[in-house]
């Protein structure tokens, strides 16, 4: 029988945060107690194609990093409960608490549309590559937290529409931006007779337990000629390279640099490759494609480590492995 070992852990937090950059500090503690070993229920089945042909790629502290040989696809085994993915988001939208310590104020920057946030900067940038292909009409953003994005697209002219599971995150969207989202599963609102000339996921695919079924529902929303646009982690990233070299060479013992890569909520890794081949599934085709960089501005990151992101990024444009995907898809 298979066994996944579970570390216990005790977390001790103090104070929330404010939904703004200027947060309090946040006290976190871990104390690493004993390991469990419980069976898995089920054997591992590919979230693209199904296949239970798997191989194990890396195996770290909380789950297993797998890929299908049937169609290359890298997923996560096992994956955490849809319960257990709406407490994680509650707590990085408020407290910015999650598996990632340098990511304890990236969400911060969802909140606030001015000029100088990065977050807002890449909205832009989003957005000029998709309206040199699609003059500004009706938007749908799956998945769009706080609403900042549909801000942004408003500004240029867009009539912003938007849907989310998160109460928080959506509540700030009707109190700060005047927008009223749908607060749901995308799934429920499938049955709407709307349609959509850009429907957008940004940071959404990989968070999904069946893509294929969630893109095959972004296309039935899509207007004629309509544009899908999406962004992932690319999985064949200089950060997998590293962290995957340094597993390797100490014997699969060191995990910690693929745990910044790899993590709870993303339960899919994309490459250029299988997010094309999982688009197609779902009946689209990508024709715009472009790697990139996450901005370190939004990391909690020491001098050192920002230094040391910064040359690794250098490396990565050079060999081609920058850490995100962007592409832009229609129907077939």
């Amino acid at each position: 029988m298979e066994t996944l070992r579970i570390w216990d852990s005790v977390r001790i937090g103090l104070r929330g945060r404010q939904k703004t950059k200027s947060s309090g500090l946040v006290f976190y503690f871990r104390v690493w107690q004993t390991e469990r070993v419980v069976p898995h229920e089920k054997s591992p089945r590919c979230l693209v194609c199904a296949s239970q042909e798997v191989d194990l790629r890396y195996a770290i502290t909380r789950f297993e990093v797998l890929s299908c040989q049937a169609c290359s696809q890298i997923f996560l085994d096992p994956l955490l409960e849809p319960d257990e993915v709406r407490e994680l988001f509650s707590s990085l939208y408020t407290v910015g608490e999650g598996s990632v310590p340098e990511l304890k104020d990236y969400y911060s920057y969802c909140f606030d549309d001015t000029p100088e946030n990065p977050l807002v900067q890449q909205y832009e940038v989003w957005l000029d590559q998709v309206e040199a292909v699609k003059a500004p009409g009706r938007v749908l953003d799956v998945g769009c937290g706080t609403g900042l994005f549909l801000a942004v697209a408003q500004r240029r002219g867009w009539e912003p529409y938007g849907i989310d599971e998160s109460h928080e995150a959506t509540e700030h969207a009707r109190n700060h931006f005047d927008l009223d989202p749908w607060v749901g599963e995308f799934e429920t609102f499938v049955s709407s007779d709307l349609t959509f000339d850009l429907v957008t996921g940004w940071d959404v695919i990989e968070h999904s337990r069946d893509p294929v079924g969630l893109m095959q529902n972004v296309r039935s929303r899509l207007a004629p000629e309509g544009v899908v646009a999406i962004s992932t982690p690319n999985q064949e990233s200089i950060l997998d390279l590293i962290g995957g070299l340094i597993y390797r060479l100490s014997g699969e013992r060191i995990t910690k640099p693929l745990e910044k890569f790899y993590i709870d909520q993303h339960f899919l890794y994309f490459t250029s490759s299988t997010l094309r081949q999982c688009l197609v599934r779902a009946g689209l085709e990508v024709f715009s494609e472009k790697q990139e960089k996450t901005d370190l501005r939004r990391l909690t990151l020491s001098p050192a480590s920002r230094v040391l992101l910064e040359s690794m990024f250098i490396a990565a444009r050079i060999l081609h492995r920058e850490n995100r995907l962007f592409a832009l898809a229609r129907s077939i």
